[in-house]
């Protein structure tokens, strides 16, 4: 759609709020489901999407200011999202309820010190954090493996990025460039908050770590 729009249509007015208007309508569901982190997800790799296809830059300052708004304005009508931003700016309060999830995921880390306590050898996935194979399996693969398992874990995820750049940087069609932005977007993107959440750049999410977490739904979806 957007690359036959940026082809065909002279008023690039009309291509941000037609675009605009299609990321609500996949959005909504979401919504309403409610899968907030999702919708997050989306926008940010339908954002760097429409920011590569050369749109004006007056139109990413719209969509940025926008996506923000909507993200914090959701956050502030479920209790459990405040929480979540609670405890994320809060991280030593409640340790035994609302900041649990994360002050086990910094124990299982910190657990593992340099070259982790040994696969299959964690303590923590053994009922103490919660969602130990999905959402919080960083926090299982640090402890087992070490701050020299993680370094590796994310060099693999650097060289995918890379290999996937260079793909990007060699494609001449608008439409094949601007899918394989899209596609490696929404893997990256997933890993930026994952981790980020588990080690407390960000508030804990529903995310899964692409390829790590268990689940065919998730791995069929990347």
């Amino acid at each position: 759609w957007l690359d036959l729009k940026l082809k065909n249509e002279r008023n690039k007015r009309k291509v941000l709020f037609g675009f605009l208007s299609l990321l609500i309508l996949v959005s909504l569901p979401l919504i309403f489901q409610p899968h907030l982190s999702a919708v997050g997800i989306i926008f940010f790799t339908a954002f760097i999407v429409y920011f590569v296809a050369k749109t004006p830059i007056s139109h990413t300052v719209f969509l940025v200011f926008f996506g923000i708004s909507a993200i914090l304005f959701l956050s502030y009508t479920a209790s459990y999202r405040f929480n979540r931003l609670f405890v994320f700016f809060n991280p030593e309060i409640d340790p035994m309820g609302k900041g649990y999830h994360f002050k086990q995921a910094l124990i299982a880390i910190g657990s593992g010190e340099i070259f982790g306590v040994g696969l299959g050898m964690s303590q923590q996935k053994f009922g103490l954090l919660p969602q130990p194979f999905t959402d919080s399996i960083f926090a299982i693969f640090a402890e087992e493996t070490g701050f020299v398992g993680s370094l590796l874990l994310l060099f693999l995820y650097f060289i995918f990025f890379w290999r996937a750049f260079k793909i990007i940087k060699e494609t001449r069609q608008r439409f094949l460039k601007l899918t394989a932005i899209g596609l490696t977007s929404l893997i990256i993107i997933q890993v930026f908050i994952n981790i980020g959440a588990i080690i407390g750049m960000l508030p804990l999410t529903g995310v899964p770590l692409p390829f790590i977490s268990y689940g065919g739904s998730a791995l069929a979806s990347v």
